[in-house]
């Protein structure tokens, strides 16, 4: 395997710059490679330095611009022609948020995340 991180590669994409940089730094500690966007424009202009698909998308449900979590979502899979596993995280706690992760094949999880359960969500979506 030429690359040590193959497959530890999880794209964090938040508008709220504080959470991109502790999700960032929580990853890392738990021996990911992070790359971080604050929008979905952000996120579609570094998508050409990806080498292989992502082992994660970890994305906020609402975004700038209009865009959602499983906007993002649905940009790295098509870009990776690949199903990438993924969690949209929400303050929102509506049904309409559950069923549209459920629609975009992701996991939801509620802010604030607790680091235990996020380590657990990100460990079952990638073994």
């Amino acid at each position: 395997m030429g690359n040590a991180a193959a497959g530890r590669l999880i794209v964090v994409v938040d508008d709220d710059p504080s959470i991109v940089e502790g999700l960032g730094m929580i990853l890392e500690t738990w021996g990911y490679d992070v790359l971080t966007a604050q929008s979905a424009e952000e996120l579609s202009g570094s998508l050409g330095t990806l080498t292989e698909p992502p082992a994660l998308v970890l994305a906020d449900h609402f975004l700038p611009g209009g865009h959602t979590g499983a906007d993002v979502v649905a940009m790295v899979r098509r870009h990776c022609n690949a199903t990438v596993p993924a969690i949209v995280l929400t303050g929102d706690t509506t049904p309409e948020r559950r069923a549209e992760a459920d629609a975009a094949g992701c996991r939801l999880l509620h802010k604030p995340v607790l680091p235990n359960a996020l380590k657990a969500a990100v460990e079952d979506l990638i073994a």
